[in-house]
């Protein structure tokens, strides 16, 4: 009832005329500018480090840290020092702007004056845009300058901005600088709950009732549906932004998702429309879409917001936000995007549209990829100083991945990719064998120290060390002590049992998207060399011998009669079975290049490691017979070719000339590096471009391009080879 009497005191003075209209956006400008420092962190509840920094806070900081009254007392001392509204006046505000925007059609988005930020700088609009400007853009300085020297030749410039466009700019400043500091403090209450729930019941409740004061406007009917028509808005407009040839379209359509559902990802160039705005409002977005899914009641139970905004416009928001690195410099905030996608693909609102709308079967097996080489730029966990963050952003990636390569569909628009993309692709799948790898071999450290202490000091570890087990990171521990000698890492160190299975999880996950590879579409993986060679030796070669080598009963606890890999989860008979079917599955398409690799694999290539394989899945029954069939035919000519080129190879000498400085291997491809003059085999050179872009000997910059080509060397090689039956790659 306060809410609609303000919505009609509001109007009255909305209806007196221009000046008095005004008026009212002045005055919603100026109590939105009050409240941008609230977005400092300083003046947040979780001090800008997340919930898990304040539940840390609540159990180790100073004692009035760990009192959630003086907590809350300082925050309205602050707000009345340094003049913020509160959380109640933010939302209450919020709930009057959702009000003024409502009669504005999401199909009039790109009238809503783009270039409104650029006109701001001059001070024109400042009571409505106040430091607006001062955030980043998503283009950078000399794409914003040239994004305003286009708009200062529009016709409109010097025209007054509408009143609608005034109230979409106050709305997105007050997403900005008002809901989102709330729901970061909505969030650290839940966690804090979630922690204490069971723990403590009388801090649960503190904090549950503290969530539910928001939850009394946040989930209330009216402010959801005043959200989804913003959100809708918002995505309209950032989308319009980026394709601004598609304005008129829009404005005649029947909706803006209908347009939007014919573009392709990404745009061709980044527009001036698109440049000038500031990041932060898919930065907001995300957030937003983020703490729906976050705070949903329970794991298949997702806010019925994400049924109130329009469907298909939030999907290729999300898949615009995936696969646009140009628009999206964030890799962070696109890692965090496809977490929302995954969840939203799980609804069945959603699933279908994912699945069969021919714009997701474009769209969206490149932007997986797209975003998954970009997350490799993130930083690592603020929580885990040893725990990569890419790697937790990647396993929703891969998910969503898996997912849509069982479909017909996106299975062909990834052979598509493959061969269009070749250069993107190849540094994707390099990139998932490589997390695979360390994933798995972390892991695989991580359980192998935890025997060892077991067998030293007959029982399981606690918390101690580096990375929590005291496997040898290189890493000086005093450098993680403050003045005081207080640990500013202790996170970081969980038990063994747990850093384990964090790191185990994660290197199946990754190994399964892997195997769905190679069964789904064999010839996008043995059709690059490169990607071929890291798979069979780096990853399949080097993950079996861990398996079944040598040093596998290492793995077993100290007591035989006690299992408890599932504890680490240690699966090694899903390990064992992915392998096999991978192997099985690449041989498939090309058994004699895949032979020809893994055999010349001198570090983890040993017959009787797969003859044992053989042996551990025939007894177990891991898989049906017919495929261990195949397995054992592809072990049995793998033994043999493997021998024979040994036996070749051991009764010649081969020349230095011919083999490669840095693998000694015979090479196939001879190139020339332009800046340091050495000779290399393409596909090693080629791997370390993927990973550095850099000439090995000298650091100099390096592209594939740039390698030059040695026939002659090249012939004489395999005239060699042929004449000494040694067999060599062809491609």
């Amino acid at each position: 009832n306060i809410i609609e009497e303000a919505h009609r005191l509001t109007e009255f003075f909305l209806k007196r005329g221009n000046p008095s209209r005004q008026r009212v956006v002045d005055l919603l400008g100026a109590m939105i500018t009050g409240t941008e420092t609230r977005t400092k962190s300083s003046n947040q509840l979780d001090e800008g480090g997340g919930p898990n920094h304040f539940v840390d806070a609540l159990q180790h900081g100073p004692p009035q840290y760990r009192d959630l009254n003086f907590r809350l007392q300082m925050e309205v001392m602050k707000a009345r020092m340094q003049g913020f509204c509160t959380s109640g006046f933010c939302l209450n505000t919020l709930m009057l702007l959702f009000k003024l925007v409502e009669p504005i059609k999401v199909t009039q988005a790109p009238t809503l004056c783009p270039y409104y930020i650029a006109k701001g700088v001059k001070d024109v609009a400042h009571p409505v845009l106040g430091n607006y400007h001062k955030e980043a853009r998503f283009g950078d300085e000399e794409a914003v300058t040239a994004a305003n020297e286009h708009f200062a030749t529009l016709p409109e410039w010097n025209e007054d901005i509408p009143f609608k466009a005034q109230v979409h700019w106050l709305c997105l400043r007050a997403f900005h600088c008002m809901l989102i500091p709330v729901l970061k403090e909505d969030t650290c209450f839940l966690y804090a709950a979630s922690f204490f729930q069971g723990k403590d019941m009388d801090q649960f409740e503190v904090f549950f009732g503290e969530h539910l004061l928001y939850e009394t406007i946040l989930d209330s009917p009216i402010f959801k549906d005043g959200l989804a028509h913003m959100l809708n808005l918002t995505m309209a407009f950032v989308l319009s932004a980026a394709y601004p040839e598609k304005a008129a379209e829009i404005k005649e359509a029947k909706s803006a998702s209908q347009v939007f559902g014919t573009v392709s990802i990404p745009p061709e160039k980044v527009s001036p429309e698109f440049a000038a705005l500031p990041s932060c409002i898919i930065d907001d977005l995300v957030e937003l879409l983020e703490y729906l899914h976050n705070t949903r009641a329970g794991p298949d139970q997702e806010s019925d917001l994400f049924d109130r905004i329009d469907r298909d416009l939030l999907i290729v928001m999300l898949v615009f936000v995936l696969g646009s690195g140009d628009h999206i410099r964030n890799p962070s905030v696109r890692g965090k995007a496809t977490t929302i996608m995954t969840a939203v693909a799980k609804m069945k609102n959603y699933s279908q549209r994912i699945e069969k709308w021919d714009f997701c079967v474009r769209n969206m097996i490149p932007s997986c990829v797209r975003v998954f080489t970009a997350v490799e730029k993130t930083k690592q966990s603020y929580y885990d100083i040893r725990m990569h963050l890419k790697y937790q952003l990647r396993m929703p990636i891969m998910e969503l991945f898996e997912k849509l390569m069982e479909l017909s569909e996106h299975k062909n628009c990834l052979k598509r990719f493959a061969e269009a993309e070749s250069e993107d692709f190849l540094k994707f799948t390099n990139l998932m064998i490589n997390d695979a790898t360390y994933q798995l071999e972390e892991g695989l450290d991580t359980l192998l120290e935890v025997r060892k202490r077991e067998r030293e000091v007959g029982e399981q570890p606690e918390e101690s060390g580096a990375a929590g087990v005291g496997v040898n990171r290189e890493v000086d521990e005093s450098e993680d002590m403050n003045a005081d000698g207080q640990d500013m890492f202790r996170r970081s160190r969980h038990d063994p049992k747990e850093h384990c299975r964090t790191y185990m999880k994660m290197g199946h996950r990754t190994l399964r998207t892997l195997w769905s590879m190679s069964r789904e579409a064999p010839q996008v993986v043995t059709g690059a060399p490169i990607v071929l060679q890291q798979m069979l030796q780096n990853c399949l070669n080097a993950c079996l011998d861990r398996l079944v080598g040598p040093k596998c009963l290492e793995l077993k606890a100290k007591n035989a009669q006690r299992q408890d890999f599932e504890a680490y989860e240690f699966h090694p008979k899903k390990l064992l079975t992915f392998l096999a079917e991978m192997y099985v599955a690449l041989a498939r398409e090309d058994r004699d290049k895949v032979v020809h690799i893994v055999g010349e694999d001198t570090r983890n290539y040993k017959p009787q490691t797969f003859r044992k394989a053989i042996k551990i899945l025939a007894r177990e029954n891991f898989i049906p017979a017919a495929a261990l069939d195949d397995f054992r035919a592809f072990v049995d000519y793998l033994i043999q070719s493997a021998s024979a080129q040994q036996a070749a190879m051991d009764a010649v000498e081969i020349p230095d000339e011919y083999l490669d400085p840095i693998m000694a291997e015979i090479m196939s491809d001879p190139v020339l590096l332009p800046t340091s003059k050495n000779i290399m085999d393409r596909k090693v050179i080629e791997r370390q471009i993927m990973s550095t872009d850099e000439d090995p000997f000298n650091r100099q910059p390096l592209k594939k391009s740039d390698l030059i080509p040695q026939d002659d060397l090249r012939k004489e090689i395999h005239e060699f080879c042929a004449k000494h039956n040694i067999k060599i790659d062809d491609d």
